[in-house]
């Protein structure tokens, strides 16, 4: 709230002074503050949806399993200690920006439901459908050669992750978790130049694809 008010006080002040301005560049002003106003607002709620919709919890170790919390088109995700392999903590390079950003996920083993193996099996499915439209097949070929790619990190492959914003990253307290809850699963660092998360982007789609069972 605080920065949407610092966000409208040009816009007002345009209103106080519009007898000493062309009525069109206040107007323009004016448009262009409200805009920026409600793109703010906007973005808060929805991050603040998604936190309440994961309980206010972004990743959590818990004696059952691993949860991870709500992102932009994901629900809240929670994982059986008998599906993961690992916790993976990589980093997202910026087009602009010089820091990478932040991200925590779950690796989970290959014959788990929901992993790389199970999605390479529907996806090589669905990419044998005669009748998939050809714009289908464009994307569903595209995904399958960045599976194949030698950079990609099969073995750390995740299936559901958050972003580090909004949230403290304690890693002396994941690893504690780990080492009490799940001793056999470790923390995983990867690079920048090796982002294991991209094979998710048209999950979605892939999913609306794959053939009845």
């Amino acid at each position: 709230m605080i920065v949407a008010g610092v966000a409208a006080a040009p816009a007002v002040g345009a209103g106080l002074f519009m007898d000493e301005m062309r009525a069109w560049e206040a107007l323009a002003g004016i448009a262009f503050w409200l805009v920026l106003v409600l793109w703010l607002v906007g973005g808060g709620v929805a991050r603040l949806r998604r936190a309440a919709r994961s309980r206010w919890t972004a990743f959590a170790i818990e004696p059952e399993g691993v949860r991870v919390g709500a992102r932009f088109g994901c629900p809240p995700q929670f994982f059986p200690w008998t599906d993961v392999d690992a916790v993976v903590r990589f980093d997202v390079p910026r087009i602009v920006r010089r820091e990478p950003v932040r991200h925590l996920g779950v690796s989970l083993r290959r014959d788990a439901p929901g992993g790389l193996a199970d999605f390479g099996a529907r996806l090589t499915a669905a990419r044998e459908n005669p009748a998939l439209p050809e714009a289908d097949r464009e994307i569903l070929d595209h995904m399958a050669e960045r599976l194949a790619e030698e950079t990609f990190p099969r073995d750390h492959a995740v299936s559901a992750y958050v972003r580090q914003r909004d949230w403290r990253f304690d890693r002396r307290a994941l690893e504690r978790a780990l080492r009490d809850l799940a001793p056999g699963i470790p923390l995983v660092e990867l690079p920048a130049d090796r982002p294991p998360h991209e094979w998710l982007d048209d999950r979605d789609h892939l999913d609306g694809m794959a053939p009845a069972e």
